[in-house]
């Protein structure tokens, strides 16, 4: 996200901590489904922020009284089968969106060649990606998961990022962020309108709905929280919010009873700030905390049966790279 790299972040280092799991995640079955040998994985920056004062109209995640903030892209998506994984790697200096079977094993091949920032998998078989190819705006535009290099443009001018579609194909939403702060748009692509739907970030619809999506919202009072909003009928209700503990990324489970999200924790074994995966119903009840790893675990995704989680991990790595992993899902 453009709006991200201007802001003032210190690396929190990795690699000091070789084990694949936290005493706590017994039982999760982690595993590791990329090779940082054959595969580079992007993950977001982490770390302290260093001007709080316009955290409320940033997409920025963030705690202030963690002192903890992190970037909010979208760096990870299964396919809508399930068979396959899609993630951000960088080559000749620019971020593209590469795609593998989501089993253990297999080559990955590179789907997009621009410069992008985050991106999401349509049902139609469509990337959906922010495009930051010429410095300046960043775009929406969209590319066949398997076939060819065609890209359509959907939106310019704009900072425009977050994409993802609805699951008939019809509405794409986006964060646009100007001046007054980061808001969610909707595009229609049978007929290129555009609307304005509410204020925030990080756009998750759920299931067949177009007129209700999840987001994130930086409140004044120094946290990331998660809204669900019926922009159609003007209902905006509060889902997860600490004082303690920043909330982002959310994306609703296949039978749409659970939210998964990266928010901040301490961990246990070396008392630091990190990231880690949380899931919550989507009332907002029965938050449990799935990963404790002391690096930082993020981006989580769904597999298509909702009986698996997809992320993001710089763990069991002595050099603080990032690969994917996969871990079990037991809650009903």
């Amino acid at each position: 996200m453009m709006a991200v790299s201007a802001m003032v972040l210190t690396s929190c280092g990795g690699g000091q901590f070789m084990d694949l799991y936290a005493p706590e995640e017994s039982g999760l079955n982690v595993m590791k489904i990329t090779d940082e040998t054959s595969n580079t994985v992007l993950g977001p920056s982490t770390g302290a922020w260093l001007r709080p004062a316009a955290f409320a109209a940033s997409t920025t995640g963030g705690c202030k009284d963690a002192k903890f903030y992190w970037h909010t892209s979208r760096l990870l998506y299964p396919s809508p089968d399930g068979t396959e994984l899609a993630y951000m790697s960088r080559i000749n200096k620019q971020q593209n969106i590469m795609i593998r079977k989501a089993s253990a094993q297999g080559a990955a091949t590179q789907r997009t060649f621009r410069h992008i920032s985050d991106f999401s998998w349509g049902n139609d078989g469509n990337l959906y990606f922010s495009d930051i190819a010429n410095g300046e705006f960043e775009q929406v535009a969209s590319t066949n998961a398997h076939v060819g290099s065609l890209i359509r443009q959907l939106t310019s001018n704009n900072m425009d990022d977050n994409p993802v579609v609805s699951k008939d194909g019809t509405m794409l939403f986006f964060t646009r962020t100007d001046k007054s702060g980061p808001s969610i748009w909707s595009l229609d692509l049978t007929n290129g309108s555009l609307t304005s739907c509410a204020r925030g970030y990080n756009p998750c619809l759920l299931g067949d709905k177009n007129d209700t999506f999840l987001c994130v919202r930086n409140s004044s009072s120094g946290v990331s929280e998660i809204w669900l909003v019926n922009y159609v009928l003007g209902q905006e209700t509060l889902i997860l919010s600490d004082k303690k503990r920043g909330f982002t990324n959310p994306m609703v489970s296949p039978n749409g009873k659970w939210i998964l999200c990266q928010g901040n924790s301490t961990s246990t074994i070396n008392k630091k700030h990190n990231l880690d995966i949380f899931a919550v119903k989507i009332d907002g009840t029965g938050l449990v905390q799935l990963t404790y790893h002391p690096e930082q675990d993020c981006c989580p995704s769904w597999s298509a049966d909702g009986r698996s989680v997809f992320f993001l991990s710089n763990r069991a790595n002595k050099d603080g790279w990032y690969n994917v992993w996969k871990m079990r899902f037991d809650l009903n």
